[in-house]
């Protein structure tokens, strides 16, 4: 794996899953960081969703490689795979260092709620 922390005013260190929830293709994550601020995680035209068991998490990622995941993804929503695409791999790491919920999708807005 090959990956690039994303940007959050809070950080995501020491934070714990609350919910997501998904309609249609848009996946909403929220996350209570570790001094209790909400962030709310959008992903829109999410193609694939993978729980491996949710727990802390350590960081939220962009995975900067193609991973066997993405190229499933990919070739479960395109007949023929184009060169270019706007499809990403983010990754949840947890304390552990390992992917607790990765999410295949066009594009992700990263915001704290409360």
């Amino acid at each position: 794996m090959s990956l690039k922390s994303l940007s959050c005013d809070v950080g995501f260190a020491d934070a714990e899953f609350d919910q997501y929830v998904k309609e249609h293709s848009q996946l909403k994550v929220i996350i209570v960081a570790w001094n209790h601020m909400k962030i709310e995680l959008v992903f829109q035209d999410v193609i694939q969703l993978l729980d491996q068991g949710i727990g802390d998490i350590a960081d939220v990622c962009v995975e900067t490689t193609q991973t066997d995941l993405l190229a499933s993804a990919l070739n479960n929503m395109y007949e023929s795979v184009p060169t270019t695409h706007p499809y990403q791999e983010y990754v949840f790491i947890n304390n552990e260092d390992s992917c607790s919920l990765s999410i295949i999708a066009a594009s992700v807005v990263v915001k704290v709620i409360a």
